[in-house]
């Protein structure tokens, strides 16, 4: 069988934690560890954690000194993992709840992949509910098919609660710690997309629950007063990851991927490249590619 460890971030959590942890528990099929770093809960999720360490042996959790926020939580997690007894791992948030052939699901479509020395990632469309697990409908149509290596620059495509991994991606990503990103899903996705290989998985195996405190939803409207309200404060996710990604894997990208990845990175200092994304860059759906031009227009990408 095999044995897949999942890396949980809690924050304040206790409302729906124990109904994630007993769906990631009751996994079929997979043998699971659960290694939890909560980041300074001021509620009762670190003696929830506590409870199920006592209660389960495969279950272990820290708690961070001091609050590190959503992104920089999951990637110290990460690096402080020990992959050495495992042959996948996942992420998971803290509210959703796994359908029990979610890893087993996505191990195998991963060892359906052709080898590849740098390993596999997988992601997955979401069943989008309401706070009490009611279904919405899926997050993503078909169309997020149409998704490549030409918008990956400017769209994420992996939402991390649904990442699963091998161990040679494991060991891959270990080999730079990014000093300055924004979201962690959106960086292990770009490594996967230009130095490795991903597939994706249009069903979902997640109900992803949408409630009041989500950090990050899934929020399908474009002008709504949160989104207005938080694009004032926004300062961009693309360019940092771009720069980041050359830093660390540039030499294992392709000439042609750099060049993407230069223009995103320089498009604030060189007009160039501002003009290329201005009238050259594109998303999947004409949606998201008018917020990205909003985002460069603004020097907000």
């Amino acid at each position: 069988m095999k044995k897949c460890l999942v890396l949980m971030c809690t924050y304040n959590g206790e409302k729906y934690l124990r109904e994630q942890i007993d769906s990631i528990l009751a996994q079929k099929g997979v043998e699971v560890a659960l290694k939890v770093a909560d980041d300074c809960s001021t509620d009762g999720t670190v003696s929830i954690l506590e409870e199920y360490r006592t209660a389960h042996p495969n279950v272990d959790y820290t708690v961070n000194q001091e609050n590190k926020r959503f992104t920089y939580n999951f990637i110290d997690l990460f690096f402080s993992a020990d992959g050495t007894d495992y042959d996948y791992f996942a992420f998971s948030d803290q509210d959703d709840f796994w359908q029990e052939e979610k890893l087993l699901s996505a191990i195998e479509q991963i060892e359906r992949m052709p080898q590849n020395e740098r390993g596999t990632l997988y992601c997955s469309n979401l069943i989008v509910t309401d706070g009490n697990l009611n279904p919405r409908g899926m997050q993503e149509g078909k169309r997020i098919l149409k998704a490549n290596k030409k918008t990956f620059p400017y769209e994420n495509i992996a939402t991390g609660c649904t990442c699963v991994f091998d161990a040679k991606f494991f060991r891959h990503c270990k080999k730079y710690y990014p000093q300055n990103i924004r979201l962690h899903d959106y960086w292990f996705f770009l490594i996967a997309a230009y130095t490795a290989q991903y597939v994706y998985d249009l069903d979902g195996h997640i109900l992803y629950r949408q409630h009041g405190g989500n950090q990050i939803g899934s929020n399908q409207k474009l002008f709504t007063k949160r989104n207005v309200k938080g694009f004032r404060k926004y300062q961009g996710a693309q360019s940092s990851l771009a720069r980041e990604l050359l830093n660390g894997y540039g030499e294992e990208m392709s000439e042609k991927d750099k060049k993407r990845f230069l223009r995103v990175r320089d498009y604030k200092k060189r007009f160039s490249s501002w003009l290329c994304l201005l009238f050259g860059a594109r998303c999947h759906t004409l949606k998201k590619t008018f917020a990205l031009k909003v985002k460069v227009l603004t020097h907000k990408l």
